[in-house]
């Protein structure tokens, strides 16, 4: 009997002591991050130094009161990383904020205020920033030159770290140091973020479903992005999709459950898996924005080894098939991966509906050793999406680090083989063979027949040109 006694006090004395360091000082490392947002709801996220609770609370406006998001608890399992949601916040409106942790407001280093998005089918201007690939070190100066744009939201298309490993240590660690740059902060504590993953920032190279510890990527991506709730349900993964201003954003994972790129190119072999295609093309079809973005980590139409249009063009078909059956228009592809400024097209007759566009733009790493990088093109691009014209209006604009104007290329959509000539051309100016070990394109190598594809810095459609052709019959 005196020795349960003595376990009860112990056991009470550890309840008390994990309360008092729960209730005691706690710091703001990281954050905070404006993260999915609505019109009447934003997304919060920070980083604490140790144990503690969470409070975001609105400044009040003179007409009203704060808005105080529910209290959560950062514990050391999530790496003392969460998120929380404001609600019932008024749309198209501007709002200061606060961190709290333990009940005590934190003094903002940076400036701290958001603004709603109008309802869905609003019509009017939309700015969205797109990029992809982040590596360090270094100052990212490049999110100075973003936030100048004043875009009113950023999707970063996967590579966001080059962990190249589902080691959480690893990948947190990379996450944290971009997260703390100071003009990152400073961008992501008043622009809404989005983010896919691709093959760095989920495993290895080049990685699929077969990755090892896959569900350690999977929680560690989960703890440092503040998304939208994730569609995939109980097959897991992070696709999902939300909707702004006349559009909508369709983020997809080609990586949790894809196929291994050298399986031959045939019905079961997927970069999406069954759910998560069916998923796409449900929502697709109930979809009535005018603009339809989808978003993948993989380049869709430039080439390679790891691109849609080459090892996985029989899934790639198959869903253009499900698009045509329901004649969906006004799709734009957001593709990731290679690095450069590209706009590739598919033409209507390939697959018997629209012109079908991919945007590419990137990388978005900034650091001294990257900078000396012969070819390298940082940048990023921003889409205007004016659902006011008539013919409403995407129009997409090219820039580099310092945010003037850049140069893409227009890349010849190809079936299998057709880039062969720009393959097995003669080395450019570095001697160096014009192409990757996946055989993806490379200007820095590629050298005169790069500079002679057409040159752009950007392109606009219209819901014109994104509709299906009137049927002969």
């Amino acid at each position: 009997m005196v020795r349960k006694h003595i376990t009860e006090i112990l056991a009470a004395a550890v309840v008390q002591a994990v309360l008092v360091t729960c209730a005691g000082a706690a710091e703001l490392t990281h954050g905070p991050m404006i993260g999915h947002t609505t019109s009447t709801s934003v997304r919060v996220w920070v980083r604490a130094d140790g144990p503690c609770h969470l409070h975001v609370r609105t400044v009040p406006r003179a007409e009203g009161n704060a808005v105080l998001a529910e209290k959560i608890r950062l514990v050391e399992a999530d790496n003392f990383c969460g998120s929380v949601v404001l609600k019932g916040l008024s749309p198209s409106t501007a709002y200061g904020y606060r961190i709290l942790l333990n009940n005590e407001e934190k003094s903002p280093s940076v400036s701290q205020e958001f603004t709603t998005f109008p309802p869905e089918q609003h019509r009017g201007i939309l700015r969205v920033g797109i990029g992809h690939s982040l590596i360090g070190p270094g100052e990212q100066t490049t999110w100075r030159s973003i936030a100048e744009k004043k875009p009113d939201l950023f999707i970063l298309m996967g590579d966001n770290i080059y962990s190249n490993t589902t080691d959480p240590a690893r990948q947190r660690r990379m996450y944290l140091q971009f997260r703390a740059d100071p003009y990152f902060r400073a961008f992501a504590a008043t622009t809404p973020i989005y983010a896919i993953w691709d093959d760095h920032d989920y495993g290895a190279n080049n990685s699929d479903r077969t990755q090892r510890g896959k569900e350690r990527s999977l929680k560690t991506f989960n703890e440092i992005w503040a998304n939208p709730l994730s569609q995939a349900g109980q097959v897991k993964g992070i696709w999902t999709r939300f909707t702004v201003g006349g559009s909508s954003f369709f983020l997809l994972d080609v990586r949790y459950h894809r196929s291994p790129n050298a399986d031959p190119d045939r019905p079961g072999k997927t970069m999406l898996g069954a759910e998560q295609r069916a998923w796409l093309l449900d929502r697709l079809a109930a979809s009535s924005e005018t603009f339809k973005f989808i978003v993948s980590g993989s380049s869709w139409n430039c080439g390679g080894a790891e691109s849609w249009n080459h090892p996985f063009l029989h899934e790639y078909d198959a869903i253009l098939a499900g698009i045509a059956r329901k004649r969906i228009g006004g799709i734009i592809l957001l593709g990731g991966d290679q690095h450069f400024h590209k706009i590739g097209v598919r033409p209507a007759e390939s697959w018997g509906g629209y012109d079908l566009h991919e945007w590419m733009a990137g990388q978005l790493w900034n650091s001294e050793e990257t900078q000396k990088r012969v070819g390298t093109l940082r940048g990023f691009g921003i889409i205007t999406i004016d659902t006011k014209a008539a013919p409403a209006t995407s129009r997409l604009e090219f820039f580099d680090e310092h945010g003037k104007p850049r140069l893409g290329r227009r890349i010849p959509y190809t079936t299998p083989g057709a880039l062969r000539a720009l393959w097995d051309s003669p080395p450019g100016a570095t001697k160096e063979v014009p192409r990757s070990s996946d055989g993806e394109l490379r200007p820095a190598t590629s050298g005169p027949l790069w500079e002679a594809l057409p040159a752009t810095t950007g392109e606009t459609l219209t819901e014109e040109n994104l509709k299906w052709p009137v049927s002969k019959q």
